[in-house]
């Protein structure tokens, strides 16, 4: 194996069994690069692509730190819909990225088969999609699953709730970053402006920094497009 990665047991909240998976030493998370929607690109290994756990005896997937977060209702209808289709699949091993895709789209399936999966957990799921087609090269398949995020990402702000670890102008201000990348001008220089007019502003300069070169940035594209005043 790898020497950067090690091996999990996992015990399968779904089936009850119990499977192996693999994960980053730490040590080897050597940060290369950034992108300004917090994609982060890593000198070897890298730890996204291990980010969704499957099991490899029933098909439940879903992310790592998540993976026993289901309720036993939830569970039932995971294990039925999985009963006599599942192929034994492992995931275990060291991943390509096409592994890690499929991984992820497992347990993007899984969590539309629950009744008690967050607009959080979706959202996590599909940024991490849209990076890894990022990775890939893939910009059709990005943008559908940043779009995916961005809708979620609505649904948490409008009800007044962020992804976890995430405060709200750092949801701001991904909520205008996405819309940028989309395509969306208009959209996005009124979401890089409420960052910069945020209560927590003097709190978070380096959000305020990236917004405002966001901003200016989008407004640029809008007057070299003839669509400014």
């Amino acid at each position: 194996m790898n020497a950067s990665l090690y091996r999990v047991e996992v015990d399968c909240p779904v089936c009850r069994e119990t499977f192996s998976t693999s994960r980053v030493r730490s040590k080897f998370c050597v940060v290369e690069s950034r992108d300004t929607d917090f994609c982060v690109y890593y000198k070897g290994c890298n730890p996204i692509f291990y980010e969704a756990a499957v099991c490899s005896k029933c098909g439940y997937a879903a992310l790592y730190d998540r993976f026993t977060e289901i309720g036993p209702e939830d569970a039932g209808r995971v294990y039925s819909r999985f009963a006599g289709k599942w192929n034994g699949r492992d995931f275990g091993s060291e991943r390509s990225i096409e592994d890690a895709l499929d991984a992820y789209k497992l347990a993007l399936y899984c969590s539309q088969l629950r009744k008690d999966v967050t607009a959080d957990i979706f959202t996590s799921i599909c940024m991490r999609m849209a990076w890894l087609y990022r990775i890939k090269g893939d910009t059709e398949e990005e943008r559908r699953f940043l779009a995916h995020a961005l809708e979620q990402y609505m649904v948490l702000y409008d009800r007044g709730d962020t992804p976890e670890k995430m405060d709200e102008i750092t949801l701001i201000y991904l909520m205008g970053e996405l819309n940028r990348r989309l395509g969306n001008a208009d959209d996005a220089v009124i979401w890089f402006s409420r960052v910069v007019s945020h209560s927590m502003a003097g709190q978070k300069p380096l959000i305020v920094r990236m917004a405002r070169e966001q901003w200016s940035m989008v407004r640029n594209t809008i007057k070299e497009s003839g669509q400014d005043g």
